[in-house]
């Protein structure tokens, strides 16, 4: 049985606790992990600021990564209509990081800072609680310990908790990337990460150097400006916002096409697994409406099944309120395209 295991934000919540939180929790989080990350991201604070009026229940002290960072895209690309400025960010740029040097617009250092922000709450800090969590038998862990080679795993999160499993469990993975023959990879479990990971070490421009995978997340004092190689160094991770340039504009994508070759078959990849799983378990993840690349994934990948293929999809969530919702959500996506499928609630994600 083809079987596929798809990991959201909720997963990591559920294996990791309060260290690792979803989207909706990020703003607190930070703000309770540290008091002077207004300091530390100036143009992310006044971005915040900013935003608050515009976006409903956002406030210094408590806003949403999906919703802010979605919002942040939207100014920058749509900068020619809203404006380049930005009201309350430095007059004078911080002498802390290279990349404020630059002559770089507010909103572009605001969405900098914010991947700053990402690789300290989704990377290092949760070294010590992913090493516990591999030695457990939490949730994620006896799931994944079910997988066959030609399984698959789709993780839509910037960490590597499911990597670290998946090492501990001694089982070969493959990433998926250009290079490999996805249809010869039946001996290992083929990773995908859509929304690119901590752990891809990327530079924009990327000249001559191409993206490294490394085997744990990039630190937040690697991510800069680098003046030697003339390039920004940061973690290959997209935003789950509605419309990924990374992805969407290849001519644009002209400075850095090892990234947008990768991120692009991890789309290409999990539309196909998804396309043929047998079996498809969700851990933690709700679909949510600011990345509509994902509900197109979804869409397009019931829409190109054997249509006397049924899929059974076993639903792990926070309780049987939220399994409902994330059931309509599933039920919208599969049946204009006549799927059969059968889906079942398992409960919550256990650490």
């Amino acid at each position: 049985m083809s079987r596929v295991i798809l990991l959201g934000a909720g997963a990591s919540r559920g294996t990791l606790g309060e260290q690792a939180p979803v989207a909706a929790e990020f703003g607190k989080h930070l703000s309770k992990s540290n008091v002077d990350w207004s300091q530390e991201y100036p143009y992310l604070a006044a971005a915040i600021r900013f935003l608050k009026p515009r976006i409903p229940d956002t406030s210094e002290e408590s806003w949403a990564l999906g919703k802010v960072w979605s919002a942040i895209d939207n100014r920058f690309k749509l900068r020619c209509i809203w404006g380049r400025s930005l009201p309350g960010a430095p007059i004078i740029p911080p002498t802390t990081k290279w990349i404020y040097k630059g002559n770089r617009g507010p909103w572009v250092l605001a969405g900098f800072e914010l991947k700053c922000a990402v690789a300290r709450v989704y990377g290092t800090a949760l070294d010590s609680e992913i090493q516990k969590a591999i030695k457990g038998n939490g949730t994620v862990k006896r799931e994944l310990n079910q997988l066959q080679p030609g399984d698959y795993v789709i993780s839509f999160n910037y960490d590597l908790l499911a990597e670290k499993i998946l090492e501990e469990l001694s089982r070969k993975v493959a990433v998926a990337n250009p290079r490999l023959k996805t249809m010869n990879a039946n001996d290992a479990i083929l990773l995908c990460k859509p929304h690119g990971s901590l752990s891809w070490k990327q530079r924009v421009s990327e000249r001559a150097k191409a993206v490294e995978i490394l085997n744990r997340p990039m630190k937040e004092n690697e991510i800069d400006f680098d003046p030697a190689q003339n390039a920004t160094i940061q973690p290959g991770i997209v935003a789950p916002v509605p419309y990924k340039s990374e992805i969407i504009f290849p001519e644009s994508q002209e400075q850095e096409p090892t990234f947008f070759w990768l991120l692009v078959e991890q789309w290409r990849c999990a539309i196909r697994c998804l396309s043929e799983a047998e079996n498809l378990v969700v851990l933690g993840y709700g679909f949510p409406p600011e990345d509509l690349h994902a509900h197109y994934l979804f869409a397009e990948a019931a829409a190109k099944r054997n249509s006397d293929k049924k899929l059974e999809i076993e639903v792990y969530e926070k309780g049987k309120q939220r399994f409902d919702e994330v059931k309509k959500v599933i039920d919208k996506l599969l049946k204009p395209a006549s799927c059969k499928y059968h889906c079942e609630y398992r409960g919550p994600v256990e650490p």
